[in-house]
């Protein structure tokens, strides 16, 4: 049966990437939301004005909304990934302690 094996610091790396990333993205979107909605007089002077600036408000918070829940998910993965990055290396140091105490090492 073949093996594989994971590099603690490799996980860990993606884990940073993913973190500047999703900062990244947060970033991206405050810096968006500055520009939404357009002004009402974007929306001209007709009747519809009115209501199709606040539908352009109402999709704008629920995007919003929907990417900072986007960021607290990827946050989360980052915190899982440093923690298996964690565990892999407590485990190979675990693992190598036990292979020198058999063999008559320290």
């Amino acid at each position: 049966m073949a093996g594989f094996a994971v590099d603690p610091e490799e996980v860990a790396g993606f884990a940073g990437r993913m973190l500047t990333a999703s900062q990244e993205f947060g970033d991206g979107m405050l810096l968006a939301q500055e520009h939404f909605p357009a002004p009402l007089i974007a929306f001209g002077d007709t009747l519809a004005a009115e209501p199709a600036h606040a539908a352009c408000q109402t999709a704008t918070e629920a995007a919003m909304t929907a990417a900072g829940v986007l960021q607290a998910v990827l946050e989360g993965d980052v915190d899982r990934l440093y923690l298996v990055a964690f565990s892999i290396q407590q485990t190979d140091d675990d693992a190598g302690g036990l292979m020198g105490g058999l063999l008559g090492g320290g």
